[in-house]
């Protein structure tokens, strides 16, 4: 929680998910261990929540449970993110949380420091701030983490001024000035900061500099807040006047420091941001360890600061490296890397080696230099660093020194004491250095359109700094222009160029050291809309072996093109994807592109398959003949379904999205492949974009067959969200377009039509359902025979009075196919309606008993407009048996579900059952009001017959 939030299990980091997941967990976690309500989650998430924020906070649970619980047992409670009345509860263990082992540490420290034991006190501290690589919750969007970065920060001041109050004690007071004087700056409300650092500049001689800190605290305070120093300072100020200075500089130090080389450049004035990143810098180059050279490393990315960063850490510890610092430009990533027997001949000519002393070999050159460094106290910086072979021959052996290397790649072999990747800018820090760029009156004229320019900038720090630069140069420019142009991928790259800074050649400085094969694979993983891959999905799209494929993508990692978030999971940043697809719309044929994303979607195809394997057991839908993709993916079982559709289906739509017009035939199939997953997660509303653009490329296309596909899922998915003429009128086209052959598909989508149909009039309803169930019968398609039989039950119930024998019938076959397919969801879902009839028939005991089952099937967070459904249905029962207690917790908890699930249809059935429940346990008040909501929704949906029966309780109520 320190820093970028992060879980792991065994040593592998787990992938929390999108960042308003993330904000969910980071919610649970600050308060583990007690009760955080769905209400607190939507607070935390959003100042201004969506419509039904509950269905998206419950999918993250859901989501967040099945990766902290990846073997949670069928039909067991979740033991570390459990229900709780109203919400949810994290539990963890002692000792799971960093926060708390923080907490623990300062506690101790605290304790030393009071007993005396100020150097104890100064390691613990050290070690609970080593715990926080960077600000608090990076990352994490919303109001709550927003508010909570803010507190933690605090707290994490305090506990670094009470580490600099311990060095003072202890006489660090040099390295306690230097590491003051940069937060003094950065927090100039800090009565604490300027206290210490008037003590420790005092202590070490330098009193008017003292005096200058008071005068600059006096001043600040007075200006901003209106108010003298506290006693303390003034107290402070008053004590150093009276004294006289403690001491003067010998001559022969003076001398020394004169000689010493300052090689290092000066640090941009408007740097920005990068906190945490500096301090930890500072402190791994303020306390060496005795025993061993202290290295720094700072990778990442071209463009992403590493070079600036280094330069604003290292001015603050100068004083700690008193005989010189050195720095050379290794040119690691323009091709033409700099020879290290030639740095090392200008490093000893700095530190006073004559030429003619200076070898001519590598190995006694480095010889030398390490002699010449032995005793001393120099800071080396290596910027740019190419490879271990090159920085090898420039490491000092003597721990005294510290050096710092900045490098695209990892240099994994580097034994170093802090390594620091960094990534792009939060997009606080951007807007932060945006705005000192370009003035705080223009982004405050135009605040959406510096969030556009920003996130077309991707954090990219050399992009944010480039166009600041071109609209700082531009006064008269809006930032609207701007926008407008950076808005446009083919010509965002052009845009951010200043002078002769570009960040295209950034990039293809790392592209120019790759092989050609190295490139290609760049170009082709820049294809696909998302860009986020693990080893499965880039050897698709590469066409090769996995193993081979991470050799390739490790090289683009090394070079600073790929990112690595994650143990064998790969990132490409916006603006190197746009780099990279630029150069394969220029390179590559457009048939091996074509080919690239047509591997995607089969690899993706496989998976669906095989997830309707799992999930619809018994379905003869998916295709026999699939394609061979490296990397085909095989489920064990339907947890495994799920967290596969979890972690994947969004890329899924996005490629969908994109290849619709261009691989019309695949998308149609992987899109009908969806169906069953679909099914499951109920997310039918991002599904009916992606599947109009299938079925519309189709229909351009002149691919009936896929058009009849992609319009039998469309019409599924409107029907489900309730709009059922468009649902009806996208059937009625799916029918009349599907092929001879693909029977499964007509008999589906007329299963869709009775489904649309059956809400105005059940008899003609019931018999599609029947001749649809008779066409997946004689294709020996049990599962779908048993799904169109249940809802030919279903939809025979609406009707008044008992049941007749064929629907009596109709419901124990549907039990007994799936029963037999093993079909555990399916079975739940037929089960759920077989109670219906029992209920209907009078048998409440058997239609409870049934019902209880259902609930027994599904786990939580499976189905959940089954078991929205299952619990309406067990409140209706209890209603009947005068179980009104248990029929009101029911209905309550069907209502959750269902408005969670974004289901009107059962939402107004659940007010209705909860109505139904109140009016029989006394006064109808509270009931009309359920009675009328459900009314409502009845009517905007058009279900007259079900809105007719709540009129009719309504007109009793009244009478």
């Amino acid at each position: 929680m320190l820093g970028r939030l992060r879980a792991s299990r065994d040593g592998r980091e787990l992938d929390l998910g999108s960042p308003q997941q993330r904000a969910v967990a980071a919610v649970l976690i600050l308060r583990h261990d007690r009760a955080v309500s769905r209400d607190d989650l939507v607070s935390a998430l959003w100042e201004a929540p969506p419509r039904r924020p509950d269905s998206v906070v419950r999918t993250y649970v859901w989501r967040l449970r099945r990766l902290l619980e990846p073997v949670h047992a069928s039909g067991e409670p979740w033991r570390v993110l459990r229900s709780v009345p109203g919400g949810y509860a994290l539990h963890l263990s002692e000792g799971m949380l960093d926060w708390e082992l923080f907490e623990q540490q300062v506690a101790q420290a605290r304790f030393r420091s009071a007993a005396g034991d100020t150097a104890g006190a100064r390691h613990l501290f050290d070690t609970a701030l080593a715990l926080w690589p960077e600000p608090a919750l990076t990352g994490i969007p919303g109001p709550f983490a927003e508010a909570e970065r803010s507190r933690l920060e605090e707290r994490r001041l305090d506990v670094v001024e009470a580490r600099l109050e311990a060095m003072v004690k202890l006489g660090e007071c040099a390295d306690a000035a230097a590491e003051l004087t940069s937060l003094a700056e950065i927090h100039p409300l800090r009565e604490g900061l300027h206290y210490l650092l008037m003590q420790a500049l005092h202590r070490t001689g330098r009193q008017g500099e003292a005096l200058e800190t008071y005068r600059r605290a006096h001043r600040l305070l007075a200006r901003e807040l209106g108010i003298e120093p506290n006693a303390r300072l003034q107290q402070l100020h008053a004590d150093i006047l009276d004294r006289t200075a403690l001491s003067v500089r010998q001559p022969e130090v003076v001398s020394r420091q004169e000689r010493a080389p300052r090689q290092i450049p000066h640090a941009v004035a408007d740097f920005t941001g990068r906190a945490e990143e500096r301090e930890r810098i500072k402190n791994a180059l303020s306390h060496p360890s005795p025993e061993a050279l202290p290295i720094v490393l700072v990778s990442g990315m071209g463009g992403a600061g590493k070079t600036s960063l280094v330069m604003h850490s290292v001015q603050s510890v100068f004083a700690a490296y008193p005989d010189g610092q050195l720095y050379v430009d290794l040119r690691g990533a323009d091709g033409t890397p700099a020879d290290p027997a030639t740095v090392l001949a200008s490093f000893l000519r700095a530190l006073g080696e004559r030429d003619s002393y200076i070898p001519a070999e590598l190995d006694e050159r480095a010889a030398l230099y390490r002699s010449r460094l032995a005793q001393q106290r120099v800071l080396i910086v290596l910027d740019n660093a190419a490879d271990m072979d090159q920085v090898t021959p420039l490491l000092p052996g003597a721990p005294t020194c510290a050096v710092v290397v900045t490098s695209r790649s990892g240099l994994a072999t580097l034994p170093v004491t802090l390594r620091i990747v960094l990534g792009a800018l939060p997009a606080a820090e951007a807007l932060r250095l945006f705005t000192r760029l370009i003035g705080a009156a223009r982004v405050v004229a135009e605040p959406h359109t510096a969030h556009r320019i920003l996130t077309a900038c991707g954090g990219l720090p050399l992009a944010v700094r480039i166009i600041g630069s071109r609209l700082a140069a531009r006064p008269e420019w809006s930032l609207a222009d701007l926008a407008g142009r950076l808005a446009d991928e083919q010509r965002r790259l052009s845009e951010l160029t200043v002078d002769t800074v570009t960040v295209e050649s950034s990039f293809a400085l790392g592209y120019g050291q790759l092989d050609d094969l190295t490139r290609q694979a760049l170009r082709l993983l820049a294809l696909p809309a998302h860009g986020v891959y693990d080893l499965r999905t880039a050897g698709a799209v590469l066409g090769m072996p996995t193993e081979t494929a991470k050799t390739l993508l490790e090289r683009l990692v090394g070079v600073g093109l790929l990112e690595s978030p994650a143990l064998e999971r790969y990132r490409c940043h916006d603006l190197v994807r746009l780099f990279a697809r630029c150069l394969a719309l220029e390179t590559d044929p457009e048939r091996l592109r074509h080919t690239a994303l047509g591997r995607l979607l089969d690899l993706y195809l496989i998976a669906a398959a095989e997830s309707y394997r799992v999930i619809r057991p018994g379905h003869t839908v998916a295709p026999k003949a699939l394609p061979v993709v490296p990397g085909g993916t095989h489920f064990a079982d339907v947890n495994e379904v799920l967290a596969w559709s979890t972690s994947s289906l969004d890329d899924i739509l996005m490629l969908l999205t994109q290849t619709a017009a261009t691989h019309t035939h695949r998308a149609a199939t992987l899109l009908l492949m969806l169906d069953a997953v679909l099914m499951n997660a109920h997310l039918w509303h991002q599904i009916i974009p992606v599947a109009t653009l299938v079925a519309d490329a189709a229909a351009r296309a002149h691919d009936a067959r896929s058009e009849g596909r992609a319009r039998y899922i469309l019409s599924g998915a409107l029907a489900q969200v309730g709009r059922l003429s468009e649902a009806e009128s996208q059937v009625a086209r799916a029918l009349q377009t599907s092929c001879e052959g693909d029977d499964d598909v007509r008999a589906m989508a007329l299963n869709v039509q009775a489904v649309v149909i059956g809400h105005r009039d059940p008899v003609p309803a019931v018999r599609l359902f029947r001749e649809a169930a008779a066409l997946a019968g004689r294709r020996g398609n049990r599962s779908l025979e048993s799904m169109v039989l249940g809802n030919a039950v279903q939809t025979q119930l609406r009707s008044e009075g008992r049941v007749d024998e064929q629907t009596v019938a109709d419901s124990e076959r549907q039990v007994e196919l799936s029963r037999q397919l093993g079909d555990r969801q399916g079975e739940a879902l037929s089960r759920y309606r077989h109670g219906q009839v029992l209920a209907r028939q009078g048998l409440l005991d058997d239609a409870i008993a049934v019902y209880q089952r259902v609930l027994q099937l599904l786990i939580e967070g499976e189905q959940d407009f089954v078991r929205a459904g299952t619990l309406i249905r067990l409140s209706e029962a209890y209603t009947q048996a005068n179980c009104l207690h248990l029929a009101v917790r029911c209905a309550e908890e069907g209502l959750r579900l269902t408005r969670a699930v974004r289901h009107e249809q059962l939402e107004a059935l659940s007010l209705r059952a909860l109505g139904d429940a109140l009016a029989a346990m006394g006064p109808a008040e509270e009931a009309v009001a359920h009675w009328q909501k459900a009314l409502a929704i009845l009517r905007h949906l058009g279900f007259q017959g079900d809105a007719a029966t709540v009129e009719r309780r309504l007109a009793a109520a009244v009478l």
